[in-house]
């Protein structure tokens, strides 16, 4: 076991020499196929997205009626656009509720939802919150504390030795405390540099030269004894390089050449996922972007867990508020409905896939002297999966947004009960999963887990 934290994953370099991967098999049309040794059918897949900047869950998971009034509630109606101002019904759990018009494209997934409102970030700064978020443990200050939550997802079940990418974060650090190096994130500042990962380091060598370094690197030799018990390092170095050979050859990259202007594939996943041609080099951050290359990551099998944080941001305080945070979180939500429905493809009741849905804290009910809504440490979760029982967990004060005491049991109100926290959340999923939650050292919502 590894006693070791890692916040940056492995290198391009550290990748390509370290040989994690293996050999993808697909056409001509780069369709998708799953990778050799990863049973699509029993493992367990997982994303984390975090929607940067702190977010309105009143425009969000947790809106209000817009045809009453709030006693600490400015809803800010009337500074909305039109298709922002009315709240959609939705089913979760066989239970009508709202969430807010910017999660719109989202109405059709409401059938594997669960939303946790009013959960304590005990925290209305950015860098704790994200803290937070990451690993869904309490941090010490800003720093995160354990692994992330996308780690211990990673290490659910066995991971096939030829898996190329067990877990990529994309936008944030990830941390690795106490489990196989094999589940460390391989970390991406931007989606598209996941193309970087997949080619060769240089294309100016001739096929001579290359034929003599593969012969002289075949000749290497280890200077542990043979009496050495454990596995030879000249021989699981052959092997890495066997397997990262193969992943060039086969061209694995083309299955993210999200850009690319002819080939039929990507122009589909580009009009699905609503971003241009242009994205990756002109504008990295499209959260349209990141969620195409995060489905194909999943759904190529190459990996079971990432984490992707959306952009642009969502830290609004000013009169900007109205058209920023609305029009940003509908451009993130568009993205993960379109994630959503590429996989439930193969998975169509998302038995056997988790996504949730974050941010590191939320907007504050009224409105500041700026028409702007500041930092609210009263929060919202949402989780996407058949792993939970879905409806609607904890709630926030009807009146105004804040801590609501409840029962751990029901998720109902309650004089004795307690606020919901987020690691409650973090050992409810990862026990769904069939992780040991222990980490957590708080029990898992039992009453939420299917079959528990």
């Amino acid at each position: 076991m590894s006693k070791t934290s890692s916040a940056s994953g492995l290198s391009r370099r550290g990748f390509l020499a370290a040989g994690v991967g293996a050999a993808v098999m697909f056409d001509g049309n780069v369709s998708i196929r799953h990778v050799l040794g990863a049973d699509p059918d029993v493992e367990q897949r997982f994303v984390s997205v975090y929607f940067n900047g702190a977010w309105d869950v009143l425009l969000g998971l947790d809106p209000r009626d817009p045809g009453r009034t709030y006693a600490g509630i400015d809803l800010g109606t009337s500074l909305l656009a039109p298709e922002f101002r009315t709240p959609i019904p939705v089913t979760v759990g066989g239970v009508e509720t709202l969430w807010g018009a910017p999660m719109a494209s989202m109405a059709r997934h409401a059938d594997v939802a669960t939303v946790f409102r009013g959960v304590n970030m005990n925290t209305v700064a950015h860098e704790s919150g994200r803290a937070y978020m990451n690993s869904f443990l309490p941090p010490a200050g800003v720093v995160v504390r354990g692994s992330s939550i996308a780690t211990l997802a990673a290490g659910v079940g066995p991971i096939p030795e030829d898996r190329i990418l067990p877990n990529v974060s994309i936008g944030l650090p990830s941390f690795n405390i106490g489990h196989p190096s094999e589940v460390t994130a391989v970390t991406l500042r931007r989606a598209p540099e996941i193309t970087g990962l997949l080619r060769p380091i240089s294309p100016l060598m001739t096929p001579e030269v290359e034929g003599l370094l593969r012969t002289a690197q075949a000749r290497s030799a280890s200077c542990v004894s043979t009496k050495y018990p454990g596995p030879r390092p000249d021989e699981q170095l052959a092997a890495a390089r066997a397997r990262t050979r193969m992943l060039l050859d086969q061209n694995v990259a083309a299955l993210f050449d999200v850009g690319n202007a002819t080939d039929p594939a990507m122009i589909e996943l580009r009009t699905r996922y609503g971003f241009p041609a242009n994205a990756p080099t002109a504008d990295s951050g499209n959260p349209g972007l990141a969620a195409a290359i995060t489905g194909q990551l999943i759904r190529t099998g190459m990996t079971k867990a990432v984490t992707v944080a959306m952009l642009p941001s969502l830290d609004t305080h000013g009169v900007e508020w109205a058209t920023n945070q609305p029009n940003r979180l509908k451009a993130n939500f568009d993205a993960l409905a379109a994630l959503l429905d590429d996989l439930r493809e193969d998975d169509p009741g998302m038995t056997r896939t988790t996504v949730m849905i974050h941010s590191e804290f939320a907007r504050t009910p009224r409105l500041n002297g700026q028409s702007g809504r500041d930092h609210h440490f009263v929060n919202s979760i949402g989780v996407f999966g058949a792993c939970l029982k879905g409806g609607v967990f904890g709630q926030s004060g009807p009146e105004n947004l804040g801590l609501v005491k409840i029962d751990l049991t029901t998720g109902q109100p309650s004089d004795a009960g307690q606020a919901l926290m987020p690691e409650s959340i973090g050992a409810t999923v990862i026990a769904a999963m069939g992780g040991d939650a222990s980490i957590f050292r708080v029990s898992p919502l039992t009453s939420l887990i299917r079959g528990a």
